[in-house]
């Protein structure tokens, strides 16, 4: 049975590295027996090796890797992706779009700015949703992850310098009478 599963492997290994699905370097999602994201480190005639986005090593049977899907997104010179912000009702609109398109093209990781879009999306419970599409170049040597956390980090920034509210949840309590409300604030427990 060992040597089945080697010898299949190995055959694996064959196909993976004359196909060239993916090669070193490449960042793929693999669905194996759970999602990885990561990548190409090593590819030998019987495993490859991902380094993951939280920097773990893993490494997977060939076998494996010719039976389920995988994406590979460094096999395409731009891909698309998607930040999502939310602002206050209050916002200026106009000037929240013009700060995020901004701040989102300031990255070299963003490429074809001129085709980057940053529009509202939705109308949430607390706050305006506001969507930004950006081109990316996936063989930058930043994780996707990592692109659009730096892109939210500098959001973040431009929100306070330019004095954008970033809301929280809240909860408004009516009373009828101020008796109620007297009663609720003598049992809140003062710890």
């Amino acid at each position: 049975m060992a040597f089945k599963e080697i010898l299949g492997n190995m055959i694996a290994g064959i196909m993976i590295l004359y196909t060239k699905e993916f090669k070193l370097g490449d960042i793929v999602e693999i669905q194996a027996d759970q999602a990885y994201l990561g990548r190409i480190e090593e590819i030998t005639i019987r495993y490859t090796v991902i380094r993951t986005l939280d920097l773990r090593q893993v490494v997977l049977p060939n076998m494996t890797l010719i039976s389920v899907p995988i994406k590979t997104f460094s096999a395409e010179p731009i891909i698309k992706l998607t930040a999502l912000f939310g602002v206050h009702y209050d916002s200026d609109v106009a000037k929240v779009l013009e700060v995020i398109l901004n701040a989102v093209n300031s990255f070299d990781f963003v490429k074809e700015k001129t085709t980057t879009k940053v529009f509202v999306s939705n109308f949430a419970d607390s706050y305006i949703e506001i969507k930004s599409l950006f081109s990316f170049d996936p063989n930058c040597g930043l994780l996707t992850d990592f692109a659009i956390g730096y892109i939210n980090e500098k959001v973040n920034n431009e929100f306070a310098i330019n004095n954008i509210n970033v809301p929280y949840n809240m909860l408004t309590i009516n009373f009828e009478k101020e008796a109620d409300k007297q009663s609720l604030i003598k049992n809140i427990p003062l710890q």
